[in-house]
């Protein structure tokens, strides 16, 4: 069996050991795994160790780079599946690997992720039920988790008033152009004619 004769510390990265198999590079392990699995100089290795060795690493590899796409802000199963597709981990038993350690982390969510971009589109830019929804939709949430979530995106009447106090200001009269422009906007919001044309009225009206 090939046996372990240099364990060397990476230049790059410190953080890596290079391990050599009858005096030839072999692979790369983290500090970590070459504790933990007590690798040293001496060491026989079969071929089920080595590929062992080999997939471990890379699958902890993997995991790290998805910690730090993670870092940024939440995300949903389906955008982690997506980002594994481009590490190339395209088999799913790989990825659903990888998927329930960060889900057992706590690290990914999907209603936990609802929650926060309902919250946040809420904040910064409010959208109809129907619109959000869809986007939810289109970023791997299911139906269930969205009607789960659905009552903390808000009354809609509330919303489109919202709208119309940040654009124009003060309630008063329309003109038709005007009308024309801001009941365009709220329409490409996702919200539907006869709520915008019911609010608007009673904005004008105030």
């Amino acid at each position: 069996m090939p046996t372990i004769t240099r364990l060397i510390q990476g230049k790059k990265n410190p953080n890596r050991v290079n391990l050599y198999l009858d005096d030839e590079f072999a692979f790369a392990l983290s500090i970590d795994e070459v504790a933990k699995q007590g690798l040293k100089k001496g060491l026989e290795l079969s071929d089920s160790q080595i590929e062992s060795l080999k997939v471990n690493d890379e699958t902890e590899y993997v995991y790290a780079k998805l910690l730090n796409f993670l870092s940024y802000r939440p995300r949903t199963v389906k955008e982690v599946r997506d980002r594994l597709y481009k590490y190339d981990v395209k088999e799913v038993s790989k990825q659903d690997i990888l998927i329930d350690k960060l889900k057992s982390k706590g690290y990914l969510d999907d209603t936990a992720f609802a929650r926060w971009f309902i919250e946040s589109r809420n904040t910064h830019r409010p959208r109809s039920k129907r619109y959000l929804s869809a986007e939810l939709s289109a970023k791997g949430i299911s139906k269930d988790i969205i009607q789960a979530v659905s009552g903390t995106i808000g009354d809609e009447s509330e919303t489109i008033r919202g709208l119309l106090d940040k654009k124009l200001g003060l309630p008063h009269k329309l003109e038709a152009p005007e009308k024309k422009k801001i009941i365009g906007y709220l329409a490409r919001q996702g919200f539907a004619w006869d709520k915008i044309s019911e609010v608007v009225k009673n904005w004008e009206s105030e």
